[in-house]
């Protein structure tokens, strides 16, 4: 099994949360600067994004479809309530995935020279990730509960992306606790940005 992806791709790392927690083997593909455009550097990802996972035969983009066929594939009880319908839970996924997606919008923008302080395309991106993490907050209670679940392990990734870029202050208390103890697992620090990423 190949993961295709970049060792600070928040929403790779998600993926690789859940593989580590099931304790599957695989090999992660660094494919480079997630700026470039050419598809062949993306596992022929037509969206030019991270991460493509392919196991066998199986080829499969967008990391929340990933980590259900990862689910469904080791783990059919669903113990990380990766396939679950619950609307709070589905709710805070579209919302950190928004929140991921336009961080990566600055990044990539500010990586071209772009002035990500002007303009309103900068100015809502940024806006957006702010009342999506207000939002969080008043929902702090989602994360960090006995047991992990798959909400952890996305919430986590991009709530560690955000400290590691540093584009903004975080002045979310609950959500920071949250964090705190996810990232005293040794599974979730293993992969956290910064750290040694096995190849």
């Amino acid at each position: 099994m190949k993961l295709f992806a970049t060792p600070l791709s928040h929403f790779s790392r998600k993926v690789r949360l859940l593989l580590d927690q099931y304790e599957v083997p695989f090999e992660l593909v660094d494919t480079g600067n997630v700026g470039d455009a050419d598809p062949h550097r993306f596992h022929d990802n037509p969206l030019m994004g991270v991460p493509v996972l392919q196991d066998e035969d199986a080829w499969i983009i967008e990391s929340d479809h990933i980590a259900a066929y990862v689910s469904r594939r080791f783990d059919p009880a669903d113990r990380y309530g990766v396939l679950s319908t619950e609307l709070a839970v589905l709710n805070a996924r579209a919302v950190l995935n928004g929140i991921m997606a336009n961080e990566v919008k600055i990044i990539l923008a500010q990586r071209a020279g772009l002035d990500t302080d002007q303009g309103r395309y900068f100015q809502k991106a940024g806006s957006a990730i702010a009342q999506g993490l207000e939002w969080l907050e008043r929902r702090s209670e989602m994360f960090g509960g006995a047991a992990p679940t798959y909400l952890d392990f996305h919430f986590v990734s991009a709530w560690d992306h955000l400290e590691h870029y540093k584009l903004m202050d975080l002045p979310y208390p609950s959500l920071r606790a949250a964090a705190q103890k996810l990232n005293a697992s040794k599974t979730v620090a293993h992969s956290a940005p910064g750290s040694v990423v096995r190849s």
